[in-house]
């Protein structure tokens, strides 16, 4: 497979925006060749809870080198993940952190800071945490717990999805009951086909699905925590759990496709180009057959080396055309021409200004 350098940095613009950081998350964006990234300050020698910066950063590829991006940068967004809304939504790049804290950035029109995603206690003392942020179709996501999910809405809004009710011991009196509830009410990730076909899974094999009018629990046969869901378009649903197995299902059955020993459970999943990806802080896996192989040993879909590198975390197209990854402090890009390096940190920063 075709593997090109097309660097969206220079030395000079790698220094002013990435050098110091790595790349925690990545999002394809809307329109004009669009892209966007999240950047957290690299720096172990001070604790996250001390502030660690963070950037969200937004690319014009068809822009000069020097022009082509946007910094929002900040200290004050804590575990935090980025997605992008498409039309018929508004068009945008959306950060949201686990204290319900947003950035979002609509070229020439906001940028910044918003208010925080707000949230009903519903008569309880705990706040709702935000785990990650998704696309699902054309519509960002905010998903965590207490089985909480919400929707970004037009006119920079969002709206609780009320249907999925707080587990009954946040209201209740049993404090044994309620640490028990705490640590199994959480999602981890939202898929879907479209937004009339979502799948939420989470702590404790939880499985909720939306089929256009209301969210149902589904039986799942284990009760591991459940950290990534994908949907193809045949009506398959992937999900992988905390101990790096993978599930395969249509909502009412559900069985083991395969497992692979992970330190760390993967973080994203995505169907893209026939096949399901996963990807953690190691790198990425690629199904094939009934096997998750090591994405640069692929014989079905071969991914470069240095591609695999860079391949920590994964978005797609809503048209399904083009994916997006990222990893430490690079990112790649495949879509029909093949595989492209969008940048490389270490490159750039043994490279001579040029």
């Amino acid at each position: 497979m075709m593997n090109r350098k097309e660097m969206i940095f220079n030395k000079k613009t790698w220094e002013s925006v990435g050098k110091g950081f790595f790349v925690r998350d990545c999002t394809i964006g809307f329109e004009d060749g669009r892209i966007g990234f999240l950047f957290v300050e690299d720096n172990e020698h001070r604790h996250i809870d001390d502030g660690w910066e963070t950037r969200l950063v937004a690319i014009r590829l068809n822009a000069p080198l020097e022009t082509n991006y946007y910094v929002r940068k900040g200290e004050n967004m804590t575990h935090s993940s980025i997605a992008s809304a498409w039309v018929p939504r508004q068009t945008e790049f959306v950060m949201a952190d686990s204290y319900r804290r947003v950035w979002a950035y609509k070229p020439k029109t906001y940028k910044g800071s918003e208010s925080d995603i707000p949230f009903d206690s519903a008569g309880h003392e705990f706040d709702a945490v935000i785990t990650k942020t998704v696309r699902v179709g054309s519509t960002v996501y905010a998903i965590g717990g207490p089985l909480r999910i919400f929707e970004r809405l037009n006119g920079q809004q969002w709206k609780e999805l009320t249907d999925i009710a707080i587990p009954p011991a946040f209201t209740g009196t049993d404090r044994k009951k309620l640490i028990e509830a705490i640590g199994q009410s959480f999602f981890f990730d939202l898929a879907g086909v479209s937004e009339n076909n979502m799948y939420a899974v989470g702590d404790a094999g939880i499985v909720w699905h939306f089929d256009g009018k209301i969210w149902a629990q589904l039986a799942f046969p284990g009760d591991l925590r459940l950290v990534t869901v994908s949907c193809s378009p045949h009506g398959d649903v992937y999900v992988t759990d905390l101990r790096g197995k993978l599930w395969k299902g249509n909502g009412k059955k559900w069985d083991v496709v395969c497992s692979v020993p992970l330190s760390i459970p993967f973080a994203d999943s995505a169907w893209f180009d026939g096949t399901l990806w996963c990807a953690n802080d190691y790198g990425m896996y690629v199904l094939e057959g009934n096997e998750l192989v090591q994405a640069h040993m692929s014989k079905q879909h071969p991914v470069p080396a240095d591609v695999a590198y860079h391949s920590h975390r994964i978005d797609v197209s809503p048209d399904g055309t083009t994916m997006l990854v990222c990893g430490r402090d690079g990112a790649a890009m495949l879509d029909a021409n093949g595989w492209t390096i969008l940048f490389s940190g270490m490159d750039l920063e043994d490279s001579e200004v040029k």
